[in-house]
This record gives structure tokens, sequence and C-alpha cells, in this order.
């Protein structure tokens, strides 16, 4: 029996387009290094991320203020409000975010595969990555109480506490486990340190870290092709 954990942002669904869109439609000009601009936006999502699975503020806020940390990072033009604008620009898109078809054909096959749990482990708000669940149609391939979202433990990714959560959830030992993420720190990392295996997802073609995951892929289409290889 095997375990195949994802994370949901970027790893079941892609948002980085999403995340850009909204703020050139706010900005009103062209973001020219798309992934340099999500880099920095990710690099900021790290600051605030206890507050954010703690309630202590919302995903709205602390977006807003990523928005205009990243503005200034690049010395984009902007004005005041135009962070939570582009958080707000946002959030309309993802109001029609879908996984790919290859995705969900992805995902039929693995939910038939009788030695194949899979379970969701995604960091965020408890309401807001609960609603992305709905919005994706989730339940048709996870059980509810298989969907953890770190704003409800306690814990913070990467911390191996999350990981064992999974495993008691799933009954099933480390060894057993794959997690699919698309952050080497948050995901990857910490799955490693709990003896999971890993797929990384690097969509920005970082350079290769000291330690290597199972698998690097780098495109929505590598991901499918590799989980339908490995586990269908």
């Amino acid at each position: 029996m095997l375990g195949l954990v994802f994370d949901i942002d970027d790893t079941l669904y892609c948002r980085q387009d999403m995340l850009v869109k909204a703020a050139e439609t706010v900005l009103g000009t062209r973001v020219d290094d798309p992934l340099h601009f999500i880099k920095i936006f990710y690099d900021k999502s790290d600051i605030n991320m206890k507050d954010l699975e703690s309630g202590r503020i919302t995903t709205r806020e602390i977006n807003g203020w990523r928005y205009e940390e990243t503005f200034k990072a690049l010395s984009l033009p902007y004005k005041n409000g135009d962070g939570v604008l582009s958080a707000d620009a946002y959030l309309e898109l993802q109001s029609h975010m879908a996984l790919s078809d290859d995705m969900i054909r992805t995902l039929d096959a693995l939910a038939t595969n009788p030695e194949i749990r899979l379970a969701v482990l995604t960091a965020g708000e408890s309401e807001h990555q609960r609603h992305k669940v709905d919005m994706l149609g989730l339940d048709r391939w996870f059980d509810r109480e298989n969907v953890i979202v770190s704003g409800e433990t306690g814990f913070s990714k990467p911390d191996i506490r999350l990981c064992r959560t999974v495993e008691e959830k799933l009954g099933l030992k480390p060894a057993e486990l794959w997690m699919i993420g698309d952050s080497y720190k948050h995901d990857i990392t910490g799955a490693m340190d709990s003896g999971w295996h890993t797929i990384w997802i690097n969509r920005s073609s970082l350079p290769k870290p000291d330690r290597l995951p199972d698998f690097e892929v780098t495109t929505d289409q590598e991901l499918t092709s590799l989980l339908r290889t490995q586990f269908t």
C-alpha cells in the first residue's frame, strides 16, 4: 500500500499565472519577468504564514501586503491600496480555477488503484483552503478526513508533525508515503525529514538543492505523466 499526498496550490492546479495577471490588471502594466515576480511574492509569503494559519490575519490582508512588497521590490508603479485590489482580482480569478483535464484523468486512475490511498496536505488559513477544496471538486478523489490544512493543526510546513498526522490518518509508514509539492522548502524538506519519498514540481527551474527529491518535474504535463507511469 502506498500513500500519495498532494499540496494544492501550484501542485494540483497552477496559480502562478493568476497571481501575475491580477497584478497586471490592477497596475495596468506588464510584468516583464513573471518568474522573478513569483519568486519575490513567494519569499514574502513565508514572513507572515503563521499569522495567516492562526487566523490573526486574513488571506486578503496578507496577499495585499505581499503584492505591495513585491511591487516595491520590482519598482513597479503602484499607489496605496493597489495591493489589496490585486488580492481581490486574484480571488476573482481563483473563483474560476479548475483542475486540468489531464490532472482529472490522472486522479481518476490513481483513485481506482486499490493499492493507493490519496491525501492532501496544504498550508494556509482553514476556511480559504477548504473553499479551494470545494471549488476544485477534490471530494471526488480525496476523503474529507484525509485533507489536512495546516491552519487547523497548529503546525506549519515543514514541521514533521504534519507528516505524522498524515501517517496516522492513512495508517501508513513513512517509507510508504510520497509527498507531491511545488515548494522545496515547505513540501519537500519536511517530507524528506519524515522519511517520505518526494516529487518536486520545480516550476521556476530553481538550482538543484543539496538533498535531491526522488523525482523532479517542471510542468503539469511532466507531473501527470510521471504519476501515471509510476503509480497506475
